[in-house]
């Protein structure tokens, strides 16, 4: 017990013993970037705490004293192929950001620490210039440096489009890819008593903060001269529902499995059919063997009509774990294993032609291959956000939604990718731009 607390004597006195420490984001400028000490492809990089500019500007213009940062204080940041690096909104390497640029660096939580009185270690969830982050996070931050909220581009508000200024999401790609249901909906601006932010489109309203906007899935077939104008996807009896969302549809397009949320009540999944591809969809049926429990984002397995993979919100720490129904097996659903539930919060399931398990945890995006979980990634050193994956049944290209980093809620659109079926992605294409 003696040795216990000699121990802990000596390293409260060490100033080389790291020290937890809350996590915050760091403001500074990039001085170095070097290979980290680890060996495993990652860099650390070498920040001089200071206060941004329009930071200081801001807060002298309110007539406030701008923040003191002790001199000679330095951050050593290490940044992963995990870590999310922004340049000009978009997604950059660290070669890209010009030395003295300032940055700003979130921690992956619980990896700060302080050594000594001058100088703090973490690891990196994003790195990015300061506009990035000003325009995502401090919007409105009133400075006289230029650096002013990316406009809304009026061309990305027709609604003849697919990707727009609104909210693009749950890519349901047929034929190939040719045919793409896909869900929308406006997206929330960052001042109160102003319209929301998307294009006109039938189906879609302006929301309000308690439960958001209603959303929507549209129907668009590629042609020789590109997309057709998305169409709404008409059910009967739900044209005042807040949420009414395709997530599964059948290659002959005669099914599909429909998510539906009333307004401040848990949303659950039915099945609608119809006769023949051009017939109007029936009515909605709510799947009886789900039970009362919250579902949502529902999909057959690959060559099944009974076994059904979904959401449950609500349940896991986080908002969600996936489940299944095997009606062949349990008269309930049950809870996926281990390896795919944790204290993340897990959705989107979607399945690839040989039964692969494609699902977010966060804001990662996961494949269930072989009794592994591995992370599907974009070609680049660093991590680009990708979600709500979705191969076409040939398993040769994946659609799939990644964000622009808008001030407030995120901007989501719609991309496509060559896939290989197991970690490999060919360089995006914006769904409007893309021709198989």
């Amino acid at each position: 017990m003696l040795a216990v607390v000699l121990l802990l004597g000596c390293g409260a006195l060490d100033p080389e013993r790291p020290v937890p420490q809350a996590d915050v984001p760091v403001y500074g400028n990039l001085m170095e970037v070097e290979a980290a000490p680890d060996g495993e492809g990652s860099q650390l990089v070498t920040v001089r705490f200071s206060v941004p500019r329009a930071l200081s500007q801001a807060q002298q213009a309110e007539g406030r004293s701008a923040p003191v940062v002790e001199k000679g204080t330095i951050a050593k940041v290490n940044v992963t192929s995990d870590t999310v690096v922004l340049l000009n909104g978009t997604p950059a390497s660290l070669e890209d950001i010009q030395p003295g640029a300032e940055v700003v660096s979130l921690p992956v939580p619980g990896t700060t620490m302080m050594v000594g009185a001058d100088r703090l270690l973490h690891e990196a969830s994003y790195l990015m210039d300061f506009g990035t982050y000003q325009r995502w996070q401090l919007p409105g931050l009133d400075t006289s440096t230029g650096t002013v909220v990316a406009a809304v581009d009026p061309a990305r508000l027709s609604a003849d489009r697919i990707s727009t200024e609104g909210i693009e999401r749950s890519p349901v790609p047929l034929d190939g890819g040719r045919v793409l249901y896909f869900a929308a909906r406006k997206r929330a601006p960052i001042e109160a008593d102003v319209p929301w932010i998307g294009p006109d489109r039938e189906g879609l309203a302006d929301g309000d903060l308690q439960f958001g906007a209603p959303a929507r899935s549209y129907r668009t077939e590629l042609g020789a001269e590109g997309w057709s104008t998305p169409e709404l996807v008409v059910f009967p009896d739900l044209a005042e529902t807040l949420v009414t969302l395709v997530t599964w549809v059948a290659q002959d397009e005669r099914a599909c499995l429909v998510t539906v949320q009333e307004a401040g009540q848990p949303p659950w999944v039915g099945r609608s059919e119809r006769s023949r591809p051009s017939a109007a969809w029936g009515p909605v049926e709510r799947i009886a063997a789900l039970g009362d429990m919250p579902a949502n984002d529902a999909v057959y397995l690959a060559g099944s009509g009974t076994k059904i993979g979904f959401v449950s919100s609500g349940v896991g720490p986080a908002g969600g774990d996936l489940f299944l129904l095997d009606p062949a097996q349990k008269d309930e659903p049950w809870p996926l294993v281990p390896i795919i539930n944790t204290s993340g919060h897990e959705w989107a399931p979607r399945v690839g032609p040989d039964n692969e398990l494609l699902f977010c945890r966060n804001d990662h995006q996961l494949m269930f291959r072989k009794q592994q979980v591995s992370q599907l990634r974009l070609p680049s050193p660093n991590r680009i956000v990708i979600t709500e994956a979705n191969p076409t049944a040939d398993g040769a290209w994946l659609f799939f939604v990644s964000p622009r980093y808008t001030p407030g809620e995120l901007d989501q659109d719609i991309f496509v990718a060559s896939w290989d079926g197991e970690q490999g992605l060919g360089e995006p294409v914006p769904v409007d731009d893309w021709r198989p």
